[in-house]
């Protein structure tokens, strides 16, 4: 790191799940844990021992075990139609799946309603078949809503592929059934106080969001993030102080915004903070550097 000015002091903040004080939220939204889990997943934390104004936020690293859903409560329907049943909304079982094992469940959830059809998942083209052998007219679409599981399927909003008789239909973009390739690290409290930015009309309930975390490993492993410019920092508004502050993870790319359920298990990051040194306020405490009538600058 670069010289660091008079006016500043380095902090870095250590933080685990279980070391929250209380939970950030009350209710779920699109888990199916039990409600008192929820603070492992979007813990509250308090640090008023040491009363930091705080100038400038980086994170600098994170370990996450990946045992989160990617399919979840709010991801996991698809609408499907078969000449001679109502068009019905199929339902995809809550977890997390690879190609083979989604191609699976969808072939289970779709033979509850019509049979006759076969999902196969091809790993070298990374799409999925869907193959009827009987006849009449069939179809997959999915609702103009980012809430359904279009991405996991390789389908985009508002797509509907239609069969006739015996075929096949192939999804027509890359699906991505283990999930968005990156994570989001949130923060209601701090998302707003730093310059880490979506485009509007990004995810749905964007906003908060202060990192964003590749996913480096399969499900049962732990993404290890290191920030690539430790460097640079994000500005805070002037006057900050860091007393409590909330954080939650949510899927990448533009799935449904919501705290991720990390089912009780503990993942932790470390946070760097710029801070204004004491002195700045209180002039006995001023660093024998700082000599009096002296201009202070960030350097």
């Amino acid at each position: 790191m670069a010289a660091l000015d008079p006016v500043f002091e380095y902090v870095e903040l250590c933080l685990d799940s279980w070391d929250s004080s209380a939970s950030a939220g009350t209710n779920w939204d699109g888990s199916t844990s039990p409600t008192d889990q929820i603070e492992y997943s979007w813990p509250q934390y308090y640090f008023n021992s040491k009363k930091l104004v705080v100038a400038g936020m980086k994170v600098l690293s994170a370990e996450i075990p990946y045992v989160y859903d990617t399919v979840t409560l709010k991801n996991n329907t698809f609408t499907f139609f078969h000449s001679g049943t109502t068009t019905v909304t199929i339902t995809i079982p809550v977890g997390s799946y690879t190609g083979t094992t989604l191609a699976a469940a969808l072939q289970t959830a779709i033979a509850v309603h019509s049979a006759g059809f076969l999902v196969v998942w091809n790993a070298a083209t990374l799409r999925f078949q869907f193959t009827y052998a009987g006849a009449g007219v069939w179809s997959i679409s999915f609702p103009n809503s980012r809430a359904n599981a279009y991405s996991l399927m390789g389908f985009l909003p508002g797509n509907l592929s239609a069969g006739s008789g015996p075929g096949t239909i192939i999804s027509p973009t890359v699906a991505s059934p283990t999930g968005p390739y990156y994570l989001y690290l949130n923060s209601r409290t701090v998302g707003s106080l730093v310059n880490f930015n979506l485009p509007d009309g990004a995810a749905q309930g964007s906003g908060p969001e202060i990192c964003r975390i590749p996913v480096t490993t399969n499900f049962g492993g732990v993404i290890q993030y290191q920030d690539p410019d430790p460097e640079k920092y994000f500005d805070f508004f002037i006057g900050n102080q860091i007393t409590n502050f909330d954080l939650y993870l949510t899927l990448g790319s533009d799935q449904y915004q919501k705290p991720l359920d990390m089912k009780g298990v503990a993942w932790s990051l470390k946070l760097g903070l710029l801070c204004y040194r004491e002195a700045t306020q209180n002039l006995g405490k001023r660093p024998a550097s700082m000599m009096k009538g002296e201009t202070m600058r960030i350097k």
